[in-house]
Order: C-alpha cells, then structure tokens, then sequence
C-alpha cells in the first residue's frame, strides 16, 4: 500500500480549494506560483519547508493534523472556528484564543521536526 505524502495532500488542497489553480493557491500562501513545480507534479517532489507548512495551515484553514500526518480530514480545522459571527478573528477579545492556536502551531513544529529527525536517522542507517 502506499501512503498519501504531505505532498499529495497539498494537490488535495489545490484541486478541492482551487480548482486545481495552482497559481491561486501559490499567491493564497505568499508564493510565486513557478516555485510550485518543486512541490507539486514531480516524481521528484521537495518536502515543503516548515514555513510553507505553517503558511497552508493559517492562511487555508487546513486541519495541521491532516496536512502534516494524513490524520482527520481536509475539513477546516479548530483555526476556522476562531471567526465569530461579526467576522473577528478572535473569538476571545484578549487573545487568549490566538495565543492557544500559536502554541498548537509551535506543537506541530515541533511534531514535524521531530519527524525530520526520525527520518534522517533511518536514512544513515540504511546507508551503512
């Protein structure tokens, strides 16, 4: 069986948010769409950095758990339930709720780095 990469899932993202737009998804997260190729299409597909990583989650609404790891849904995460019905971002005036989404940001962060880590080990040892 092969397992969906978080590359597959950011085509997910493309075809089911922009109807496979892929310059309008590059421009939704602060990207030159000819940067996309590196990405999206290839055999040979670059991991996307941390910062793009973060960039699809706060500016697309995408579950993190789902974009990162395969888990849940494409749904709109707990970020999109953050807008009240007068169009705030922040359901709690004092921030509190910003600052709890900033932590569980800085939790995935930490999750993929993690990860990264795992990874790069198993490679050295497959090199031996």
């Amino acid at each position: 069986m092969v397992s969906m990469t978080i590359n597959d899932r950011m085509e997910i993202i493309v075809n089911e948010q922009f109807g496979g737009n892929k310059a309008a998804f590059a421009k939704s997260i602060g990207m030159q769409p000819t940067g996309l190729s590196n990405y999206l299409g290839n055999a040979r597909r670059s991991k996307p950095s941390v910062e793009m990583v973060c960039r699809i989650i706060e500016n697309l609404k995408v579950d993190p758990m789902w974009l990162l790891f395969g888990e849940g849904t494409t749904q709109p995460s707990i970020l999109d339930q953050s807008h009240n019905r007068n169009g705030d971002n922040n359901v709690y005036h004092d921030g509190s709720r910003e600052k709890e989404l900033l932590v569980e940001i800085e939790h995935l962060k930490q999750r993929l780095a993690d990860k990264e880590e795992i990874i790069e080990l198993l490679r050295e040892q497959n090199r031996k």
